[in-house]
């Protein structure tokens, strides 16, 4: 996986950029060819005003987005899988020359193909009068001739969201952006859903306010002047995407330090107390071992990336957690370097980590919602293959988890298999999904309609998480454990106080082990402060 540091990219520079001159490209076409030795294509892109660009590549590992200058400007693509197919959606620099630079791997076959749009912004510039009372008292200035520059540099110094007291158990987040020209986006709102953001009388100031939970603990970005799309209400509102990014006046974050704008999130944290803290996530596996091997499966037609964590040898380990989205989790959140630490303090017993990878978005979608290949492929692939590594897993101390897809996937394992995983993390898992044709909930009715297994849960999701197929990931989570109640599962629901993100899913999956594993009755935890 190429990394980005500081701006350049580990494996090529700026001096071979320029060595190899890029390919010209139009407004719209395809292209295709085979990665020579070096597993570099380039393309210097059109010259464009607003705009935004659609994009499919196939075989490619990584692309990025360099300036005039072959200086980075934005990932978009990073350590994928040789055989993907990814879907891009972003934006060129505006007014100034670009270049598009593919990766991949020596003598395979690659394809780009592209659609560029000059666009205007979304039309969405709201006016409300504001509640927070820090922007009530703006308005006012501003009605009687004052600027914003005070209030901007105000909080240059203590940062955004605005947070104000509200009672002893919530708090008002204003989210605030300066300048757009037509409209704001936040993609990752505690109202679950793109809501844009309202501008202050005639001033620069543009603002949400939500009250929310005083222990709120999401990540989100904000998107600008979004483009208006030519298409379907879907692929407008998939248009987020282009100019979503960090808040600019916030420091808080739990993603890469050296991801760029785009590829970073902001992180709203009410509750300053928690196991994954950037001090955490950065410290180095220092007692245990880790791992990457490659799997391949006859039955997928697929090979994919195993990672696996092992607490230190005088420390066996009897649990193991199976973890889908495997390379989210590890290569994004340091999941095994914040374990390791954990475990080695005592606050969580020694447990295997599997990291198991997803590949691409096209097969994620394919094997994670109820697959039966993919449940053999653990039960008959992943767990021989596991004891040829020198793991072996027992049923009463196997743990299968994941968010979203992955949520849905875990409790789909554990039905077809439940002698074999005998524990479902699930967090935010999409129990809304069914197959074509058929009513939402369909994994929550096969429960019903089987007989009760020895399986355990527990069961995480977000109250922010309403909006959605069926009511929502929050609603349909609920229905899913008030169903195991009924059959007599032993199970565990947890509402928190978050949305469909890993800032509250990495803290759930730690919150989970504990109480699966038995030590939330034995000792308390001490988390990270932030």
């Amino acid at each position: 996986m190429k990394m980005v540091w500081g701006g350049l990219l580990v494996g090529f520079s700026a001096m071979s950029g320029m060595a190899a001159p890029c390919d010209s490209s139009s407004v719209q076409g395809e292209q295709q060819g085979k990665f020579d030795a070096s597993g570099e294509v380039c393309f210097q892109l059109p010259v464009l005003s607003e705009n935004y660009v659609q994009a499919t590549l196939k075989g490619v590992t990584d692309a990025h987005l360099l300036d005039g200058q072959n200086r980075h400007l934005r990932a978009l693509l990073e350590g994928g899988p040789a055989d993907g197919e990814q879907s891009l959606l972003f934006s060129l620099p505006v007014k100034h020359p670009s270049s598009l630079v593919l990766h991949g791997n020596e003598g395979v076959r690659w394809s780009f193909s592209w659609r560029m749009k000059e666009a205007e912004p979304l039309s969405r510039a709201l006016v409300l009068d504001p509640v927070s009372p820090t922007l009530q008292r703006l308005a006012r200035e501003l009605a009687a001739g004052g600027t914003t520059e005070a209030f901007w540099a105000a909080r240059q110094q203590s940062g955004t969201p605005l947070v104000e007291p509200v009672d002893a158990t919530h708090k008002r987040v204003t989210f605030l952006w300066r300048g757009a020209r037509s409209n704001v986006f936040i993609l990752g709102s505690p109202a679950g859903d793109h809501d844009p953001l309202f501008k202050l009388a005639d001033s620069d100031v543009w603002f949400r306010s939500y009250v929310v939970p005083a222990d709120t603990r999401m990540q989100y970005k904000l998107a600008p002047d979004v483009p208006k799309i030519e298409g379907t209400a879907r692929e407008q509102r998939r248009a987020i995407l282009v100019s979503a990014q960090a808040d600019p006046l916030n420091t808080d974050t739990l993603s890469r330090p050296d991801a760029d704008r785009w590829n970073r999130a902001s992180l709203l944290d009410l509750s300053p107390i928690r196991y994954f803290s950037s001090k955490a996530m950065a410290q180095p596996i220092q007692h245990g071992s880790l791992i990457r091997k490659s799997l391949y499966s006859a039955r997928l037609g697929n090979r994919r990336e195993i990672v696996i964590y092992r607490p230190h040898a005088a420390q066996p380990a009897r649990w193991t957690l199976f973890l889908f989205d495997g390379q989210i989790w590890q290569d994004d959140y340091h999941t095994a370097n914040v374990l390791d630490g954990l475990i080695a303090r005592h606050q969580l017993p020694p447990v295997n980590i599997v990291f198991i990878d997803s590949l691409d978005h096209a097969r994620r979608s394919r094997e994670l919602p109820p697959n039966a290949d993919f449940a053999d492929f653990m039960a008959h692939d992943l767990l021989p293959w596991l004891r040829q590594q020198g793991i072996t897993v027992t049923r009463k101390k196997a743990i299968v988890a994941g968010a979203s897809y992955g949520g849905l996937a875990s409790s789909w394992v554990a039905l077809r298999y439940p002698r074999l995983f005998g524990n479902v993390l699930s967090l935010s898992g999409s129990y809304w999904w069914a197959p074509s044709g058929e009513k939402a909930g369909w994994l929550t009715r096969q429960y019903a309609q089987s007989p009760r297994y020895p399986v355990r849960f527990w069961i995480q999701a977000g109250r922010f998480e309403s909006q959605g197929a069926d009511g929502g990931i929050y609603r349909n989570s609920v229905e899913f454990d008030s169903m195991l109640r009924e059959k007599g599962y032993h199970t565990r629901f947890h509402a928190w106080s978050s949305g469909h993100d890993y800032a509250a899913w990495v803290e759930a999956l730690v919150h989970g082990l504990r109480d699966m594993t038995g030590l939330r009755q034995r000792e308390p935890a001490t988390p990270d402060k932030a």
